[in-house]
């Protein structure tokens, strides 16, 4: 399986991936046109949008930029992304689908595909007017070099994101990560029931105050972080868990001081920044209560707006109470 925040449908342009370099993608894209004496040499991968051009080597056209996005009902696309590791080549002038305009004067393609770690597609590597007849059947056998190579830059990325994780560090709020909070809050949940103490798990999660501001940026999520941090005590927990929610363990004398927390942390943020709004739910639980965190992490999440979208509304309202 691939590591959590590894999202194949996301376009790898879209992230500040040091482990990928599209400029030695970029060279590798050069060498394969220069081999086969082709018009071009691309790299495509399949997203969410449809197939998108990462790289591509220099040409004549405009066509085949990075960022380039074809449909993802393109029936060439596909075949490519999903054949055998040992490639295919396909003579343009013969099929019977419809082909991207892009293609349209080109004669023939010679692709292998390119897999994640994990063996699902990543996408594929073209290359146009390979003039395969000279080259003769195994044409596509210089290929294998450039696919070896951008599968273990993949491979690499997802080797470090899961460093990442186990580091049990967020990088962008220097706050324990979802990793790091599954790991530390049992033990100091134990820790707490054996002192008799009560606890409860709390989710908060921002969202832009539109239409004063439409969308999230990553100072708003460090500053939400910053907050909470300064808001807790000792022996709380803290957690940047996902995108722009966080997760606290808290000890508490009883479930009065909860909506006292909230509205600290709903105040502080207030002060900081009018643009943003904040949503909350809890579950709480008494010393007495054999109740497992993690059971408790996911119905005090379930609370929250954006989760409730695709849940029945539970007609208790805000908190959870489990005793």
């Amino acid at each position: 399986m691939l590591p959590e925040n590894i999202k194949p449908g996301i376009s790898i342009l879209e992230n500040d991936n040091a482990q990928i370099n599209l400029v030695r993608w970029m060279h590798q894209c050069e060498l394969m046109k220069r081999y086969y004496q082709a018009d071009v040499a691309l790299v495509l991968q399949k997203t969410d949008l449809g197939y998108e051009v990462i790289v591509s080597s220099i040409n004549d056209s405009r066509k085949y930029l990075s960022g380039t996005v074809y449909s993802e009902n393109t029936e060439l696309f596909h075949r490519f992304t999903t054949s055998q590791p040992e490639g295919i080549s396909i003579n343009l002038s013969s099929v019977a689908f419809p082909l991207p305009d892009d293609f349209s004067a080109e004669s023939n393609i010679l692709s292998r595909p390119i897999l994640w770690p994990d063996g699902s597609p990543f996408g594929c590597l073209c290359v146009l007017n390979s003039k395969v007849d000279e080259q003769g059947e195994n044409s596509s056998f210089m290929l294998e070099p450039f696919q070896i190579l951008l599968q273990q830059d993949l491979a690499l990325l997802c080797q470090n994101q899961r460093i990442e994780s186990l580091s049990m560090r967020d990088r962008d709020t220097g706050m324990l990560n979802h990793y790091g909070f599954i790991m530390m809050a049992p033990r100091q949940l134990n820790l707490g029931r054996r002192f008799g103490a009560h606890a409860a798990v709390l989710f908060f999660e921002l969202y832009p105050n539109a239409p004063r501001l439409e969308t999230l940026e990553d100072k708003h999520i460090r500053l939400l972080g910053r907050i909470i941090q300064d808001t807790i005590r000792t022996a709380d927990i803290a957690a940047h868990y996902q995108k722009a929610q966080f997760v606290v363990l808290v000890f508490i004398d009883s479930e009065r001081d909860i909506p006292h927390i909230i509205r600290r942390v709903e105040k502080l943020l207030i002060q900081q920044s009018d643009q943003l709004h904040l949503d909350s739910a809890y579950s709480f639980f008494s010393p007495e209560s054999s109740v497992k965190l993690a059971p408790m992490i996911e119905k005090a999440k379930s609370q929250l707006r954006s989760q409730q979208a695709n849940q029945p509304t539970d007609s208790d309202g805000g908190g959870m109470k489990l005793l």
